[in-house]
């Protein structure tokens, strides 16, 4: 899996996050598969902004609706990290709710912007590959050619008739049955 996001929605994302200091920042990530269309920012309502964040739940609702409208889906969410790196904490594996969604996070350690995305389900955080292009990525996908296809079918053919032969030629003989 990657997330794709052009160098202006990543120039977005670090302005957003700078803005906030110090404060995190927080919001929407919008698109289609793995292609990020739109980042939209959501006000940070934590109690403790500095060191959490919370999406105000009216603004998250309405860009949901906006969202279902224009045919996008939430593809992930992003928050920034004001003075570490763009690792998720505990509270963040704690709190991540979506498991199909991507967490991207901005941290800004030493004032230096980075992004990096994150898959979280049941508390399992594994890396996203994080693709910043002006250009769509070319995903290889692994296709068989005919003929590799028609070698693995004549392939099973040929183990199915040998398990058979070999299953028949170790049957014992049929018992005789006598005629009276």
């Amino acid at each position: 899996m990657h997330l794709w996001l052009k160098p202006e929605q990543a120039q977005e994302l670090a302005a957003y996050a700078r803005a906030a200091q110090p404060n995190e920042c927080c919001g929407v990530i919008l698109g289609r598969g793995e292609a990020v269309e739109q980042v939209v920012p959501i006000p940070n309502v934590a109690s403790e902004p500095k060191y959490n964040y919370h999406m105000d739940e009216k603004a998250l609702l309405k860009v949901l609706y906006e969202a279902e409208h224009k045919q996008r889906e939430v593809i992930g969410f992003y928050h920034s990290h004001p003075r570490t790196e763009p690792i998720p904490s505990p509270t963040d594996t704690k709190l991540a709710n979506y498991p199909d969604a991507a967490y991207m996070i901005v941290g800004l350690r030493n004032g230096e912007a980075r992004l990096a995305a994150w898959s979280i389900k049941r508390s399992q955080v594994a890396p996203i590959k994080l693709i910043i292009s002006a250009d769509k990525p070319v995903v290889e996908t692994a296709q068989l050619t005919i003929v590799q296809k028609r070698a693995i079918i004549a392939s099973a053919i040929i183990a199915f008739i040998f398990m058979l032969v070999l299953s028949l030629s170790l049957l014992p003989p049929a018992p005789i049955i006598p005629l009276h």
